[in-house]
């Protein structure tokens, strides 16, 4: 009989602990409350023009929500003022490339507005991701798309398919293949400097 009762609140203890636990759904409100995280250190070294002998800096963080609907960026920026900004982009590339732009900042407003005491910040969607209708060539020339795309990143390196979602550009940023790059008058081309992405180290 001892053991039938023992037996009982033992099975009675482990479905007040299984119905106790919060569903995986409860927890993290369907991936709205769990992320990924992605850094950069910008530097003038980074970049592949002649050296500036600028002495800005900055640090910019990427946070993917799990469900993929979002990322929200985040950079400091040190040495250089707002009003000098032309241009400020991330890019996909590995390192010593210039790659096509995936995100161009300068749709959240003018960088006076939007650069307040160094610090800058948007929330990205799928519709503020940059995406190029790559016109064919000439069916006499070739009935492929030309290389490299001029803007919009490929899904894959060397693979003429554009990235324009979220959950394509988070698989970007853990390989490793995306970087900022702030552009300002005098360097308008490669920019002042660059920043590789990566996961954040844990």
């Amino acid at each position: 009989m001892k053991i039938i009762i023992g037996l009982l609140i033992s099975a009675l203890f482990a479905l007040t602990i299984l119905f106790s636990l919060p569903t995986n759904a409860q927890n993290q409100r369907f991936g709205d409350d769990s992320f990924t995280e992605y850094e950069a250190y910008l530097h003038p070294a980074q970049e592949l023009g002649p050296a500036s002998g600028s002495k800005a800096k900055g640090y910019g963080r990427i946070r993917f929500p799990r469900n993929l609907s979002s990322g929200n960026v985040n950079v400091q920026i040190v040495g250089i003022a707002p009003a000098n900004i032309t241009a400020f982009h991330i890019h996909c590339g590995t390192p010593d490339v210039l790659g096509p732009i995936i995100v161009n900042f300068a749709q959240f407003g003018e960088f006076n507005n939007t650069v307040v005491n160094g610090r800058f910040s948007a929330s990205i969607t799928n519709e503020k991701l940059t995406f190029v209708k790559q016109p064919l060539p000439p069916p006499s020339l070739s009935s492929r798309p030309t290389l490299p795309l001029p803007e919009g990143c490929p899904s894959e390196l060397n693979i003429p398919v554009q990235v324009n979602t979220i959950a394509g550009m988070e698989a970007l940023a853990r390989k490793g293949v995306l970087y900022f790059n702030l552009h300002t008058k005098g360097h308008e081309f490669y920019g002042e400097m660059r920043g590789q992405i990566y996961p954040v180290e844990k």
